[in-house]
């Protein structure tokens, strides 16, 4: 399945009446959402079935059969879009295999970038091994493309051109939420999304076992590469596996409960949370759909709880468009555990697996092959179809002894800015550059987290009154609406960054509504910005009565990617296990948002600083350590002190923390969590200076954060 536009899920195209029409090229129609199903068909001995018609074909959307609006055929010699340029990506995933494997899978790729590279089939290259590495973008140089495959060290960009035009993929190398090797799927798979055409994808892989946050983030890149158009085909490069379907296991190459000795350390306890380190929020507690405008938003009732995207906890009356999220995932029969992902991948993205076998080269051979052979069928959803939704597709061809292969479902997302070119959004543009101050008062925190060489992603939280919310019954329901808009301006008052979004609360009756607004609402967002100085101004109404105002200096410092640094500080009072927020991590993860997950534990960032005297809490922060992606990296260590702002006696010193329980072998980004020592520290106002520092003498700077413990 794939969207007729690279970056959105849906796309209005221009309208021509009449009924579905065999054409060269896409239908153009007008003021229609139009999703576009990429579809493979074979016989029963895998040979490709060509000559189909529109006549041929049938599509579903949760069940619900669409009426096929457009149809081409890559398949046809005499269709145009037969000679178009095809783009391949061979990615290694050095992380699960061992050398051997590693060797095995490089040999097979040298004989086929032999028979395989042409002028219109161009190659690009990629390595994980804990992070993202172009190896080689986009070209047809088959010499240079072997160079790079067998390991010789090349430069990624062709001295004389021949790489592909527009975006390069090295932004996704760049990508500091790639912890994983499937959020590096997933960053890759953005990077394609503005290159023309179908993508092939062909992952080589041992495979890996799936955990609860792996099959978030999974979630995740079947729905960025069916929204980028990209087919994942993965090869597991063990060859012939023994045995028979393995024992599920739920711990993950980053899963599992790990234990920390360190005193400070946030930690996963088994049996769920507990000394101090989660809280109980979100239970009873009823929140509305979340949106996505800027980054993600999130409301929920509960003082510093919430979430981006979902509210958090029971939500009854309450429709969250992403709770389905899962249903684009594929059921797979028991395989062996490691494969598991493998097919998931394969499966939700329209692409074959290649398992239990020697020939690599012919699994190879046989992918390529495929880049010719298939059907493109259109057809307009429902147009009351939410925003954020997720949906299963299914596809027949009626004609006996085939077999058909397409994208399992796709999701459907929010602008970026959502209030653009609104009256709704002029109106809160109006206020905020105004010198008028709102009328409702309100809490707000932000951190920043570097994503890139001078680039960061600013996390803003925001806690405010529920009655800002002014419910009104339509069509038998209680219902309210929430506009949030967000400017960060730079010095001359230009906009540097702006995010806006609509969240629509419902409610089945008055009970429900006064059960939501017993306690604050808290909505929290993401946006990315360059390094530099700002203020960030925040806007917020409701129904058009009254509105809040909210302003704060925003500083994120120059970073270069290949420094050591270290984050801004969040801060926390709800921290719940991964296996626990499954729909939950779905969703913010499905927004193309970053959650911050540290050991098992994912932290909603407060937006206020205040914390109980041995209630819960924690600080949130992430060191940068370019030497973890080298084979014997730097070992480095975070200290913390505390002190009374008012007497200005330190109350803490942790001394240096060894962080290697943190460190992921690879990956240059430390996520830290370690919990605020409300226990030991009387009532009043404190700042917590942190300082991170490796072996080598890098030293960070020493970031800070005021809080104050309450009885």
């Amino acid at each position: 399945m794939r969207i007729a536009a690279a970056l959105l899920g849906v796309v209005v195209l221009a309208v021509v009446t009449g009924s579905a029409q065999e054409t060269s090229g896409p239908l153009i129609r007008a003021e229609k959402k139009l999703v576009l199903v990429d579809v493979v068909v074979t016989d029963k001995k895998d040979n490709y079935v060509h000559g189909l018609t529109v006549k041929d074909f049938r599509v579903w959307q949760d069940k619900e059969e669409q009426t096929i609006e457009t149809f081409s055929s890559e398949v046809d010699p005499a269709s145009p879009l037969a000679n178009r340029k095809h783009y391949l990506v061979l990615f290694f995933d050095n992380s699960t295999m061992g050398f051997a494997e590693q060797a095995q899978a490089r040999q097979a790729a040298l004989h086929f970038l032999d028979k395989n590279t042409a002028p219109n089939r161009l190659i690009a290259v990629v390595n994980f091994g804990g992070s993202l590495r172009i190896a080689q973008n986009f070209t047809s140089d088959v010499e240079r493309l072997k160079q790079v495959v067998s390991g010789v060290k090349f430069s990624s960009v062709s001295s004389n051109g021949d790489t592909m035009g527009g975006p390069a993929l090295s932004k996704a190398e760049a990508d500091f939420g790639a912890r994983t090797v499937l959020l590096g799927l997933r960053s890759l798979a953005k990077s394609l999304s503005t290159v023309p055409g179908r993508k092939t994808l062909i992952f080589l892989s041992a495979g890996f076992k799936l955990d609860s946050e792996l099959r978030s983030e999974l979630t995740a890149v079947v729905d960025v590469c069916n929204k980028a158009n990209v087919a994942v085909y993965p090869i597991d490069v063990r060859g012939l596996v023994a045995g028979g379907p393995a024992a599920r296991n739920s711990d993950g190459p980053l899963g599992g409960a790990f234990l920390v000795n360190a005193a400070y350390a946030v930690q996963q306890r088994a049996g769920g949370g507990g000394g101090g380190t989660t809280s109980s929020g979100g239970g009873g507690t009823r929140g509305g759909t979340g949106g996505t405008g800027g980054g993600s938003g999130g409301v929920k009732g509960g003082g510093g709880g919430g979430t981006t995207g979902v509210s958090r906890g029971p939500t009854t009356g309450v429709t969250n468009p992403l709770s389905q999220s899962r249903s684009i995932l594929p059921h797979i029969p028991d395989v062996t555990t490691q494969q598991d992902v493998l097919y998931i991948l394969a499966q939700g993205t329209g692409g074959f697996v290649i398992v239990n076998t020697n020939d690599l080269l012919g699994g190879l051979d046989r992918i390529a092959n495929e880049q010719n052979e298939y059907y493109v069928l259109g057809y307009s959803p429902a147009d009351d179809d939410e925003d954020g939704a997720c949906h299963e597709l299914r596809v027949k061809v009626d004609r006996g002894g085939t077999n058909v292969r397409s994208r399992t479902g796709y999701c459907r997302t929010k602008p970026v800015d959502l209030l653009a070119g609104s009256a709704k959004g002029r109106e809160l543009e109006n206020r905020a550059a105004s010198s008028a101050a709102g009328n409702v008062s309100a809490k707000m925190q932000t951190a920043f987290f570097y994503t890139g060489p001078n680039t960061a992603r600013v996390d803003v939280a925001i806690e405010m009154p529920a009655d800002v919310l002014k419910f009104q019954k339509e069509k038998g329901k209680q219902r309210a609406e929430l506009n949030v808009l967000g400017i960060a301006y730079n010095p001359e008052g230009g906009v540097a960054a702006k995010f806006s979004d609509t969240l629509k609360m419902e409610f089945q009756n008055k009970k429900e509504v006064e059960e939501f607004e017993e306690k604050p609402v808290h909505y929290e967002t993401q946006f990315e910005v360059a390094s530099g100085k700002y203020t960030l101004k925040v806007v917020f109404s409701a129904n058009g009565e009254g509105f809040g105002k909210l302003e704060s200096p925003l500083v994120v410092d120059q970073y270069d990617n290949k420094k050591f640094g270290m984050s801004a500080i969040a801060m926390s009072r709800e921290m719940r296990k991964v296996n626990d927020l499954d729909a939950n991590l779905d969703a913010t993860l499905l927004a193309d948002k970053t959650p911050l997950i540290v050991m098992g534990m994912q932290l909603t960032p407060g937006a206020s600083n205040i914390f109980q005297k041995g209630g819960p809490g924690a600080f949130y922060l992430e060191i940068y350590e370019p030497s973890m992606a080298d084979d014997k990296p730097h070992k480095v260590a975070l200290k913390m002190v505390v002190i009374d702002t008012k007497t200005k006696e330190s109350k803490l010193d942790t001394g240096l923390i060894d962080m290697s329980q943190y460190a992921h072998a690879g990956s240059p980004v430390i996520p830290v969590g370690l919990r605020v020592p409300s226990k030991e520290l009387a009532a009043g106002s404190y700042r917590a200076e942190f300082m991170a520092a490796d072996d080598a003498g890098n030293v960070s700077v020493v970031r800070t954060a005021d809080f104050e413990v309450q009885e």
